[in-house]
């Protein structure tokens, strides 16, 4: 630990400057983000998303769906050589079908694969009223990611769970979303080409790694908002 105490200490008084002359805040941050992705009246009037797209995972290409509806329901249904895995989460249980590995009848999840699923089923994301769920937001600082200039906020949740947000500096976009259980795993999800659909922007690339190495990619080719879904198919088959 001491002997990282002078870089640290140096890139608090380097980054410093750039943060007060901007005279940004974390609030301020986040308030700039929601703008950015359409403004809080058009996000709010969401209540359900359906995004079809193509993945890769470690080499192998398949199709993905995607189903999420307010307030944390999600199902996500990916097709690799013909068999399909199923993630879901209905607001209680996060549950999971996987014929890759041998469980072709559905399975509740539990762990950090769990956590994930939950977290994932914000449908607002882990920014807006994040006050609200008991979290506290912390401003890092501007930092350099990749040729890019990020602004880093630290979110605390109740559970003591940390995620670190990175925002473009320029757009005020999610860049960057990272986490760590508690077994010590950082997984990251990078997102870019950011598209407008119908007012809301939409990150149409999103890579998945797991301590730094990429897992997988999906490639967005559809998102419908407010369709019609029924909440049963979120919930686990008996």
């Amino acid at each position: 630990m001491t002997r990282h105490v002078s870089v640290v200490l140096a890139t608090l008084v380097l980054a410093a400057p750039a943060v007060a002359a901007r005279g940004q805040t974390a609030d301020e941050l986040v308030a700039k983000n929601i703008q950015a992705k359409g403004g809080l009246e058009k996000l709010r009037a969401i209540q359900s998303i359906k995004q079809t797209g193509r993945v890769s995972i470690q080499g192998i290409e398949g199709k993905q769906t995607l189903y999420a509806k307010r307030p944390n329901m999600l199902r996500q249904e990916i097709n690799l050589k013909g068999q399909v895995v199923i993630m879901a989460f209905d607001g209680k249980t996060p549950w999971m079908i996987n014929p890759l590995l041998g469980a072709v009848a559905p399975i509740s999840m539990s762990g950090p694969p769990a956590d994930m699923i939950r977290d994932q089923s914000s449908f607002d994301g882990p920014l807006i009223d994040y006050k609200d769920r008991g979290s506290v937001l912390e401003l890092v600082g501007l930092e350099t990611l990749g040729t890019r200039k990020v602004h880093h906020l630290k979110l605390t949740d109740k559970n003591r769970q940390l995620q670190h947000v990175y925002l473009d500096a320029e757009t005020f976009l999610e860049t960057k979303l990272t986490t760590q259980n508690e077994l010590g795993q950082t997984f990251e999800q990078e997102l870019s080409d950011f598209r407008d659909i119908e007012g809301i922007k939409i990150p149409f690339t999103i890579r998945t790694l797991a301590n730094g190495i990429q897992q997988g990619q999906i490639t967005v080719e559809s998102v419908e908002f407010n369709v019609k879904i029924d909440d049963g198919i979120f919930r686990m088959p008996r």
